[in-house]
């Protein structure tokens, strides 16, 4: 699956196999966000046009920026939220309370007769989008060793982005109201496929758990040897994860909001707050909100649709060598090549942009082509870094005693700004034409390349203490 079969630390061994399936299994709610994502680029376009809407009415550029916000806005209560629950609750609890607010805002675009039922559905949406930062790169962080936890948090980007690919197919395929179908029964077969899977042992341990955490460890390190060195091994991990729980709770039991301001959280925090601001303004999520509006723009010969769908499938090969090469080439080397490569496809997408909005220039030789495989690079490679990465680093990076915190307001100021993306970004898109977005966006990314290089070290292969301990 990952092209790392032969590796001697590869996700297959008969140890990770079981922490592979539960990752995959838990991120079927973000194959679900990706879904609806992919449902929203495609249908937009559809729903503004009085010939092609499905419902009694036709949606505004003004109302569709606001659908995009709102999904936005979800997101940050999302955060919040689940930052609340997958303490209060569990993981477990936690996992299962994500489908809710999905399978909602379903019934909701199905029975659709005003735009409001779409602004309150893409809200819930977004509310499980922002849920599933939180909770799943906790639970993998929790249940995956050092050397596969990049891979399996990888493996969040790659099912949210199979899960646009499909929904940029079918949404462009099936007739509206088989849609949301769909999408109830994604969540429900998620539901089900959790039952298998026991608490984490971080969790159980927290709550003096002992006997059930080291179940649970056992289940995840699929440990069913009984020779000496084996069990010694076991036993070894297990008194070890004992000794970082209790540290970590005499720690957070503490918790002050000093804290938060002292020298190492500051530095935590700027270098989330930037690596949120980049994985937005990179601007491959307002091309993936918008990708049927950015080829309209952009007034390409093919069908929008058409090359939408041929841009979802780029979008996952990107992540998928972005999984696959994660704990090979580290962290940082995969963020400045992704850095580099958007700022310079940006740069491109916006001098065509300019060419063909501000000049006489004769593009007809190349608009057949040059918009699709420019947007086509640019989503590869800023899915192959940019993307993904950031959600890695964000739990690495910060200091153990106010992670979940920390991690947590990072995510609400991730979808502040991405707010800010979504409600901008189609209006700037209608007012300035291609090119100021896309320069803006290429701007960014050459200011993210120089931060990365100077303030961010590599954290491949480290143990998260570890990773505090040098950061």
């Amino acid at each position: 699956m990952f092209g790392l079969c032969k590796n001697s630390d590869g996700v297959f061994k008969f140890e990770y196999r079981r922490q592979l399936f539960a990752s995959l299994c838990i991120t079927i709610i973000a194959f679900c966000h990706g879904f609806g994502l992919g449902w929203f680029s495609v249908i937009l376009a559809k729903l503004q046009s009085p010939t092609e809407t499905a419902l009694d009415f036709v949606i505004t550029v003004n109302e569709g920026s606001w659908i995009g916000g709102f999904s936005s806005l979800g997101g940050g209560v999302g955060n919040i939220v689940y930052g609340i629950l997958v303490d209060l609750i569990g993981r477990k609890g936690s996992i299962y309370c994500l489908a809710v607010p999905y399978i909602i805002s379903w019934i909701l675009v199905y029975f659709a007769s005003s735009v409001d039922f779409l602004y309150v559905s893409r809200f819930l949406a977004g509310v499980t989008g922002g849920g599933t930062y939180v909770v799943i790169p906790i639970f993998i962080g929790e249940i995956a060793e050092p050397k596969i936890r990049g891979r399996l948090t990888s493996l969040f980007s790659l099912t949210l982005n199979s899960g646009i690919f499909i929904g940029y197919i079918i949404t462009a395929r099936v007739p509206y109201h088989f849609i949301p179908i769909f999408g109830i029964a994604i969540p429900v077969i998620y539901a089900l496929s959790q039952i298998v899977f026991p608490e984490t042992p971080m969790f159980l341990l927290q709550r003096g758990l002992d006997k059930r955490a080291k179940k649970s460890l056992k289940f995840y390190r699929n440990h069913i040897s009984t020779t000496k060195e084996s069990v010694t091994q076991f036993e070894i991990e297990f008194d070890k994860l004992k000794k970082d729980v209790t540290s970590h709770q005499k720690n957070t039991d503490s918790v002050t909001w000093r804290d938060f301001c002292n020298k190492p959280a500051v530095i935590a925090f700027s270098k989330g707050f930037v690596l949120m601001w980049l994985n937005v303004f990179c601007g491959a999520y307002g091309i993936l909100y918008y990708t049927s509006s950015v080829f309209v723009a952009a007034r390409t010969e093919l069908h929008p649709d058409t090359n939408t769908i041929i841009v979802g499938l780029v979008q996952v090969t990107g992540v998928y060598t972005a999984t696959i090469l994660v704990d090979r080439f580290g962290r940082k080397t995969l963020l400045i090549f992704s850095c580099a490569a958007t700022a310079i496809g940006m740069a491109v997408f916006g001098l065509y942009g300019f060419l063909l909005e501000e000049t006489t220039v004769d593009l007809s030789a190349v608009s057949a082509w040059l918009p699709l495989v420019t947007v086509c690079f640019i989503m590869f490679v800023s899915n192959s870094g940019l993307i993904p990465i950031p959600f890695v680093l964000l739990v690495e990076l910060m200091p153990p005693k106010i992670r979940a915190s920390a991690a947590a307001i990072c995510l609400v100021i991730f979808n502040i700004i991405g707010f800010l993306l979504m409600k901008m970004f189609p209006i700037s898109l209608a007012a300035f034409g291609l090119y100021i977005p896309m320069w803006f966006f290429a701007i960014t990314s050459v200011f993210g390349l120089a931060f990365i290089a100077l303030f961010i070290k590599e954290t491949k292969g480290m143990s998260l203490n570890k990773v505090n301990a040098e950061t």
